[in-house]
């Protein structure tokens, strides 16, 4: 992930919220307010306050949250709270002041914040908005002087809901409320400023009516800045605070670190994407936890277990950007793509003493794809590429050792043994979307989880195409496993010739077979003409014999070229793959007839004198 992946955009400026309209994705609202529109850059300004009396607070930053329920409605706070239901065209003031009548300057108050304190009693704004997920007109706000409101009924009618504890200059940081139960909801609160950096995390299950303190495992000095609620998982909670991120598996109880590699920093904010976290950081950085499918799943189950595999989050077969084949330089700018494929997430409870072993099936139970700890993997020599290793991703291993573990499958078949693979391809045939299973053994005991794959949702090819796709890619697949064998079959033999020529000096008979031998078999190893052109200059079989290399390179080509998108084979594509099938298969005809005849006539002369044959280990792709 680069710079090719980011805009800038004008709505919201530097301190601003932003709200992605979620009817158009195309279209933004931020800041106090203005939408912009992607499709035409027009930035339009549309303050809530312009067609309203009075005078309006205003702090560096203020919320601004489209409804969950009803996705027309985007509402924005100030000391009130305003809302439109027309894209900001009209805005309506849906409550009174809601903010402290005087929350005075108590003596604790750092001297910065008393310093820049407004004039006037009433200072105070909605600094946070928390519209329910399950009933409509439920809307919690929260303030920058620790006061928490509710009204059930869209703005007609509100209730001073704050718990008793929260004094004057207590800012209320976020609520969410919750994704399951009305009524329920959940409240982040820092009162550094007034030197007091506990974490202050409250929940209430009725309507405010009496409220929790739910802050246990959040050490002193991690002060709050947001509260979330996983959507998938009632009562998974996660925590933003000054020093890092938490995470709470029984609705607040109890809370443990989520730092992982997350450097000790000030966390701002937090959203749940489907299955990804997405955290935002004081030092202007994003960083995404991918995929927390198993953290939606942890249960006194798993952690009694001595294996366990989690049900894997549906993957999307997609194509990743390419920069045009350039990757950016080092020196850019640089963040890690997310994992491209099916992650399949297991736990071992200790190192297992045997290789383990997980295998991907398909429907009907024909086995897809199979990965053992003890792999020998495949690994790039850095002459074959022509930039730098920090580009090339390796293989990685399938691991044995004790702990929670994340391997990530490329939703790929094998390709046959012996076809040579460099680091611009070929790769073996993509997985059709639809349903799979995937096993994991460790122990002599297995586990198996349902898998779906699903196609790019931006892609519209019919499921008949990508199957042509895939029965053309795993048919030329097959067939240069073949191929590539004879060409290693060849390279071996040379070696070998050379060896007995050596053994036949003063035996003039035989040194004149190999000679014969060896120029037959130079004939069959005519170089791909094509090698240095990438994919242009592939043409039809043009002579009545291709060599070895020529076909092996040619179904090389044709495999990179039907698999290069999510679309079916076109016409010229198909019967290019026809017509060098049958090119392979009278070369691979030609070439075991030679060994049939012209090397079994040679070998007998080897044998006649006693010394070794001619050997080629069997084709078995």
């Amino acid at each position: 992930m680069n710079f090719h992946d980011w805009r800038p955009i004008d709505a919201g400026d530097e301190n601003g919220y932003i709200a992605p309209d979620p009817l158009n994705p195309g279209v933004v609202f931020g800041g106090f307010v203005a939408r912009q529109d992607f499709s035409d850059e027009q930035v339009q300004q549309m303050p809530p306050t312009f067609g309203q009396p009075g005078k309006y607070r205003r702090t560096w930053t203020l919320p601004l949250v489209f409804s969950p329920i009803d996705r027309h409605v985007l509402y924005f706070g100030s000391q009130v709270l305003f809302r439109t239901a027309d894209g900001g065209n009209s805005w309506q003031v849906i409550s009174p002041d809601l903010t402290r009548e005087d929350a005075g300057v108590p003596p604790n108050l750092d001297a910065t914040t008393a310093a820049d304190t407004p004039r006037g009693k009433r200072r105070g704004v909605i600094y946070t908005i928390g519209p329910s997920y399950v009933q409509a007109g439920e809307i919690w706000a929260g303030t920058d002087d620790g006061q928490i409101q509710l009204t059930q009924d869209e703005g007609k009618t509100w209730e001073n809901v704050t718990p008793p504890e929260l004094t004057p200059w207590s800012k209320v940081t976020h609520i969410e409320a919750s994704h399951s139960d009305a009524g329920t909801a959940y409240a982040a609160v820092d009162r550094h400023r007034l030197d007091d950096y506990q974490a202050y995390l409250y929940r209430t299950r009725d309507f405010g009516k009496s409220w929790q303190r739910i802050s246990d495992g959040i050490p002193e000095g991690s002060f709050l800045n947001c509260v979330r609620e996983d959507p998938a998982r009632k009562g998974l909670l996660y925590a933003c605070t000054e020093k890092g991120a938490y995470v709470s598996l029984n609705d607040g109880d109890d809370w443990e670190s989520l730092q992982l590699n997350l450097p000790v920093t000030s966390v701002r904010d937090l959203v749940v994407h489907e299955s990804d976290l997405v955290i935002a950081t004081f030092g202007r950085s994003f960083w995404i936890l991918d995929n927390v499918t198993p953290l939606r799943q942890m249960d006194a189950h798993v952690a009694a277990a001595d294996a366990w595999l989690f049900r894997p989050e549906a993957a999307i077969r997609m194509r990743t950007g390419s920069d045009q084949g350039t990757p950016v330089p080092m020196d850019e700018f640089l963040a890690a793509n997310p994992p491209e494929g099916a992650v399949l997430d297991y736990y071992l409870k200790e190192r297992a003493s045997a290789p383990i072993q997980l295998e991907i099936f398909d429907s009907e139970g024909n086995l897809v794809r199979r990965f053992a700890s003890d792999d020998v993997l495949h690994k790039t020599n850095p002459n074959d590429v022509p930039i730098q290793m920090e580009w090339v991703r390796d293989p990685k291993p399938l691991l044995a050792e004790a702990g929670m573990h994340r391997f990530v499958w490329d939703l790929r078949y094998a390709m046959p043994k012996g076809v040579r693979r460099s680091f611009w391809g070929p790769a073996g045939p993509l997985a059709a979307p639809g349903n799979y299973t995937v096993k994991l053994t460790t122990k002599g005991k297995s586990s198996t989880q349902p898998l779906t794959i699903r196609l790019d949702p931006r892609v519209k090819t019919p499921q008949d195409a990508l199957t042509r796709q895939f029965g053309l890619a795993s048919k030329l697949a097959a067939r240069l496993g073949e191929v590539s064998m004879g060409v290693q079959q060849i390279g071996d033999l040379r070696k070998q010739i050379d060896a007995r020529k050596k053994d036949a000096s003063g035996n003039s008979e035989l040194l004149t077979a190999l000679q014969e031998l060896e120029k037959k078999v130079e004939e069959a190893v005519e170089p791909d003409s094509d090698a240095d052109f990438g994919l242009f200059g592939q043409a039809l079989p043009n002579k009545e014999h291709e060599t070895l290399p020529q076909v092996e390179g040619a179904l090389t080509r044709l495999l990179v070229i039907v698999d290069s998108s999510e679309l079916g084979p076109t016409t010229d594509a198909a019967t290019a793959s026809a017509r060098w099938e049958e090119a392979a298969q009278e070369t691979l005809a030609h070439w075991a007839a030679f060994q049939k005849e012209d090397l079994a006539s040679v070998n007998a002369l080897l044998e006649k004198v006693k010394l070794k044959p001619l050997f080629l280990a069997p084709m078995n792709p």
